[in-house]
């Protein structure tokens, strides 16, 4: 791996010389292969079979690593939203609001593409709780509605704006995910394209860009509300130097969150930027470190206090929306209406994925790896001789997958155009993340 110079020097200098030659070792290791299972889905006591040798990601009680990367895309398991295939270090989320979120709250994820942060958010909040997920980029947008609508919780709106958009609406959220976008430093193992892409003026552009976004959205977080700030960089100037302009802009403090030594995450790289006495505490996942990929990530609570941060209370939910609608672009939210199709009503295929919508209208068939497969590449179907006529219900392994039209002789197939398995290949054998009762 060739890293740029201008990288190599300053990061040398940042980490000193023994860090950063672990560092440069980890980068020549293979990234480590993660996935988070959906406890909305999956039954509490199950976990990841033996076949990959998954093992517990320490942080985050929804989160394995597996031995090896299967190709995912062919496990019908994941187009029903079972899983989610997950860096392992920004599942550290979990841990944050797990800690410092006990009651319900209304929360914002700003920057939320492709969902792995906003869906692990929403497993580690309380019920009750409404999450608000971002992504003002068009097609990245779409693709994070598609996996809110897999993951299949009601209570996740999902919007295409930007952060001043949200500033317009005066919405307020008791806690804010700002996964704002970065150098990428982090994705130098997994993307060579970061590395081209890599330039001193760019990290300066990020700097600049990563202040306004947190400016924009700053009075969208309620008094004593908790900002969730990341970077996938490992550069100061985007990480401490940020959090420490954050700080002394809005008079806002950081919080410290308990971890434990074994998962060897770094502290602050730099001495207290605000060059006070106080305590700097930021989290910094290292490759040669921690089991994962780059990230940075600070908690900081905004002056005032929340109470509903630290007393039970209602989050007006139906409120919240209505509010929505009238001012942002609303991709998502639970079951979207079905259409009428001649004289037939054909339901919506998020009605198939949700884990709360009554289904019972329609019958259920269970179908095999192969005919799953083939009905996710949107392919004609042929179901049992005595599988119902009509709108079924189609599941694999009790997972439901989506609907079809059996007609008989044949099936019409009814999943989304858009979200088919592009890929022609066949898998010479089944790939399934199957999980099973925990011993």
């Amino acid at each position: 791996m060739q890293l740029p110079k201008d990288f190599e020097d300053y990061t040398r200098s940042l980490m000193g010389e023994s860090r950063y030659n672990t560092f440069l070792k980890g980068l020549s290791e293979e990234p480590p292969v993660s996935i988070r299972l959906n406890p909305f889905k999956i039954k509490e006591d199950n976990v990841v079979s033996d076949v990959f040798k998954a093992t517990n990601i320490p942080w985050c009680k929804d989160g394995y690593y597996l031995e090896s990367r299967p190709n995912f895309t062919f496990d019908p398991l994941f187009h029903a939203g079972a899983y989610y295939v997950q860096e392992a270090a920004s599942m550290f989320v979990s841990h944050v609001l797990r800690t410092l979120v006990k009651y319900p709250v209304a929360l914002l994820d700003l920057c939320a593409a492709p969902g792995g942060k906003t869906t692990c958010a929403r497993t580690a909040v309380p019920e009750g709780s409404l999450v608000f997920s971002n992504e003002p980029i068009g097609k990245r947008s779409q693709i994070l509605a598609e996996n809110v609508q897999k993951f299949g919780h009601p209570d996740v709106v999902v919007t295409n704006n930007y952060p001043r958009d949200y500033k317009r609406t005066k919405l307020l959220f008791d806690v804010v995910i700002a996964d704002v976008p970065c150098s990428g430093e982090g994705m130098f193992r997994k993307d060579s394209q970061a590395i081209e892409e890599w330039s001193t003026q760019n990290v300066e552009n990020c700097r600049q860009l990563q202040r306004s976004i947190i400016a924009d959205i700053w009075d969208n977080l309620k008094p004593g509300g908790i900002l969730v700030y990341s970077t996938c960089t490992f550069n100061a100037s985007e990480n401490e130097e940020n959090v420490a302009w954050i700080l002394k802009e809005y008079g806002a403090k950081l919080i410290s969150v308990p971890t434990e030594k074994e998962w060897n995450i770094t502290g602050t790289l730099i001495d207290n930027p605000l060059n006070d006495r106080q305590d700097f505490p930021v989290y910094r996942f290292i490759p040669g470190f921690t089991q994962g990929e780059g990230l940075f990530m600070a908690v900081i609570r905004k002056e005032g206090e929340d109470t509903s941060l630290m007393q039970k209370t209602d989050i007006s939910t139906e409120t919240m929306i209505q509010e929505a609608r009238k001012k942002l672009r609303i991709l998502a939210h639970g079951v979207k209406k079905g259409i009428e199709k001649g004289k037939q009503f054909i339901p919506d295929h998020s009605l198939a994925l949700s884990v709360s919508a009554d289904k019972s209208s329609y019958p259920t068939v269970e179908v095999d790896y192969k005919t799953a497969v083939s009905y996710l590449r949107h392919e004609a179907i042929l179901l049992s001789p005595d599988a119902p006529k009509g709108i079924v219900l189609l599941t694999y392994k009790g997972f439901s997958i989506g609907f079809a039209k059996n007609l008989g002789n044949r099936a019409n197939n009814l999943y989304p155009q858009e979200w088919r398995i592009k890929s022609s290949h066949i898998p010479e054998e089944q790939i399934i993340i199957d999980t099973l009762p925990s011993q």
